[in-house]
């Protein structure tokens, strides 16, 4: 490990006499706080990793080690993919692949883990991030980190910086992910757990937050007769945070978590990074900065919206359809060119079709049919998923009849598969029996599962990944629903018409 983490380690043993605020590390000579509270957050995250495989072994009888060995076929026999954890009714488990997730049905909290032989000791940066976003009422360690990363992506700046310091080990073999706690920081687990414990006590938290650097939170919670000490260290420490910022800005992929970390910290020079951002080739930097620009909606970043607009394809590769649509809502919001940026809803493609469905039925619902009926036999599985759910949820008519036309129109059980799902959602006894006819004409032959043998067990059915597309496209439509009902319910009512010069 690097000088400053011993350094770090070293400082958590001070808790009890932290010495005189003037004379504890200037700025740098320790991790920044975004990396140490994330050292500290997955420190303490080990720990609920452990217990969730306890729970595997324990209450759920399964083996970490068959998972991480086979992945869904090393789910335990006889025990339901999900369902409530035996004797511990607040919480509900679910199995996926190498992996369990445990949630807790009131305080919200989610706990993923996903298993590397016998242990649950590496941790997954997705898992962790939507642990954090799950927390409704998170602990002072977890409130503070949730404080210097509101953007929960943007930890991954600081697992970065944690693997290149020694703090973290990849999984052997491998250069990041997933990773686990280094031994020198496994050893610091108890003085980590006294410093947190002592953090809980808001009296102590300007001294502490100084003693590990955090001159930031020392400022906000140090006596009014300390500002002259805390004041300039914390701006001192905004800015070297903000330095790397601009460095990483220039990495491919890396960039884009910059950027919002930039705006998370509120940089002064924000504005110019955004906009030097919009002129990029299409892009994740491009995309994360119409996310901040769409978060401050201010009307001021419209003309040089317009021009990233104006260069992107919706056709073309990815991102340029989420780049295109993106942009196109924004202008719309504010009211820019919106007979242009309306009439432009006809050519969305790509993923991007049932947003513009309903961009139609918002603004200019004699757009919304054709936009419909592409999207029900698209190409695209995400297309046709979201603008059958949209169609549901209306049950009107209408959309019934969209929906039966879709079926008319092809014999392909994938095609229609998201169609034949939305309209038993619908409750329409009559598209029911139209769903059930078109099956009878069209049957869908089941595969045979295959097997697999390990250690004398026989483990499957395997099935292949379209076949469970099929399976599990009623579930599939029932989640887009739910994503998409409160938007929807505002527009239940529009009724678009048939485009002139067609026949319905």
């Amino acid at each position: 490990m690097d000088a400053r983490l011993d350094a770090l380690l070293a400082a958590l043993t001070r808790i009890d006499d932290p010495g005189d605020l003037r004379h504890l590390p200037e700025p740098g000579a320790l991790p920044s706080p975004w990396e140490t509270w994330t050292l500290i957050g997955l420190a303490r995250h080990r720990g609920r990793q452990l217990w969730v495989a306890d729970l595997v072994r324990t209450r759920l009888r399964g083996a970490p080690s068959d998972l991480a060995a086979v992945g869904a076929l090393g789910h335990p026999e006889d025990v339901p993919q999900l369902g409530p954890v035996p004797g511990m009714p607040e919480w509900e488990y679910y199995f996926h692949g190498r992996g369990c997730r445990v949630t807790h049905k009131v305080d919200g909290g989610v706990i993923d883990v996903d298993f590397y032989g016998d242990t649950a000791e590496y941790f997954d940066t997705y898992f962790y991030t939507n642990y954090l976003e799950s927390l409704r009422r998170p602990e002072p360690p977890e409130r503070r980190l949730v404080v210097l990363h509101p953007s929960a992506r943007t930890i991954t700046l600081a697992i970065a910086s944690l693997l290149a310091a020694g703090a973290l080990t990849p999984l052997g073999g491998r250069d990041s992910h997933p990773y686990r706690l280094a031994d020198g920081v496994l050893d610091a687990l108890d003085t980590i757990d006294a410093f947190c414990a002592a953090w809980a006590d808001p009296g102590r938290r300007a001294r502490l937050a100084a003693l590990i650097g955090d001159w930031p939170a020392a400022d906000e919670t140090a006596p009014a007769g300390l500002s002259a000490i805390t004041a300039p260290r914390a701006g001192r420490c905004r800015e070297l945070w903000r330095q790397r910022l601009h460095r990483d800005l220039k990495i491919p992929f890396v960039g884009a978590d910059a950027l919002q970390a930039l705006a998370d910290l509120k940089a002064p020079d924000l504005d110019r990074c955004l906009g030097v951002a919009l002129r990029e080739p299409p892009s994740g930097i491009v995309s994360a900065a119409l996310a901040v620009i769409g978060k401050a909606d201010d009307a001021k970043w419209c003309d040089r919206v317009y021009a990233l607009f104006a260069r992107v394809d919706p056709l073309g590769p990815l991102p340029q359809p989420h780049i295109w649509m993106t942009s196109l809502k924004f202008l719309l919001r504010h009211g820019y060119r919106t007979a242009e940026m309306t009439a432009a809803l006809a050519k969305a493609g790509r993923t991007e079709v049932g947003e513009a469905v309903l961009l139609a039925l918002e603004h200019a619902p004699e757009l919304a049919l054709p936009l419909i009926r592409r999207g029900l036999l698209s190409d695209v599985p995400m297309d046709r998923a979201e603008v059958a759910a949209i169609l549901a949820l209306v049950g009107k008519p209408w959309s019934v009849q969209e929906l039966l036309g879709a079926l008319k129109a092809s014999d392909d059980q994938e095609r229609t598969a998201d169609s034949r799902a939305a309209l038993l959602e619908a409750g329409d006894p009559q598209a029911e029996k139209a769903v059930l006819e078109w099956e009878e004409m069209d049957p869908h032959e089941p595969e045979a599962g295959s097997y697999l043998e390990i250690g004398g067990r026989r483990l499957g059915p395997f099935y292949s990944a379209g076949e469970h597309a099929l399976k599990n496209r009623g579930k599939y439509i029932r989640y887009e629903m739910g994503k998409l009902h409160d938007r929807v319910m505002a527009l239940k009512n529009v009724v678009p018409p048939e485009p002139q010069g067609r026949k319905p």
